[in-house]
């Protein structure tokens, strides 16, 4: 014996599927929100600490690794290390940046990058 259905007892159904796919979604989303906090992130010896993007598939990533902090090119062909500094270092480096004269702040930074970078090369 077949039960019929009426169209009231069709939107119920319809709902109630609607609100657990919408519920579970939510759970997804505050899943990978939360994922970080759970993770212990607080211990971790690496973090991203910032990101700029660059263009379309380039980007420059500041890591922290074991208190050094790392600047990393990021493109299609590959990752490069392009710095590395400890944080006493770069505040140095902030304080050059700011105390130089806006004119003077692009040629400044230049200088700084390429002392960082002879550095490493050292």
């Amino acid at each position: 014996m077949l039960a019929e259905y009426g169209w009231a007892e069709w939107l119920s159904m319809i709902a109630s599927f609607v609100l657990v796919i919408g519920l579970l979604v939510a759970t997804l989303f505050a899943l990978k929100k939360i994922n970080p906090a759970i993770s212990g992130s607080s211990r971790a010896r690496m973090r991203i600490l910032e990101v700029k993007n660059l263009g379309a598939r380039q980007k420059l990533l500041l890591v922290s690794v074991n208190g050094e902090q790392i600047l990393v090119g990021l493109s299609p062909q590959g990752m490069s290390r392009l710095g590395g500094w400890q944080p006493d270092e770069q505040s140095e480096i902030e304080e050059q940046l700011q105390s130089a004269p806006a004119e003077e702040k692009i040629n400044s930074f230049k200088q700084l990058f390429k002392q960082t970078v002879k550095r490493q090369k050292d």
